[in-house]
């Protein structure tokens, strides 16, 4: 299996574990931030078919960021954990102004379904939906990087 693909496939398992991270945070907090309905709903139809819509864009973006994640985990400090949890609590840094615009313009916020992102909680449930990822993402991306350089049997 290629670099690519292998970091493609830690990235929509890392995605996966987002998606653990985010029901037990949504159990336990019973908030409206559901990140599958905020991708779909940014789709023209979306919100009538988001639990699918959502997914397959969350494991798109998850795999492409663990694309991203491989070519780039060489510059990153740590082991794999501590460098993907970096990788992607920077990812969601970097992106979170969208979240701005989004608050004001997404049509499932403004229809009260979602709840505004830009606020503490939600916030803080991000970060610890990104050190799901990230984790899962780092660990995965070394260990398969290991196994493929030890010398054959």
């Amino acid at each position: 299996m290629s670099g690519s693909l292998r970091h493609a496939l830690a990235g929509f398992v890392g995605a996966l574990a987002f998606l653990v991270a985010m029901a037990v945070d949504l159990a336990l907090l019973r908030r409206r931030t559901n990140d599958l309905l905020l991708l779909a709903g940014l789709l023209p139809g979306g919100r009538h078919c988001w639990p699918l819509v959502g997914l397959v864009m969350h494991l798109a973006n998850g795999g492409s960021l663990g694309i991203l994640y491989g070519r780039l985990r060489h510059r990153l400090p740590g082991p794999g954990w501590l460098a993907g949890a970096l990788f992607a609590l920077a990812e969601n840094l970097v992106l979170w102004p969208v979240i701005l615009v989004l608050d004001r313009v997404h049509p499932e916020i403004r229809a009260g379904r979602l709840e505004r992102f830009n606020q503490p909680l939600p916030f803080l449930q991000e970060v610890w939906r990104h050190v799901a990822y990230g984790v899962t993402l780092g660990l995965l991306v070394d260990r398969w990087q290991r196994h493929e350089s030890e010398p054959a049997r």
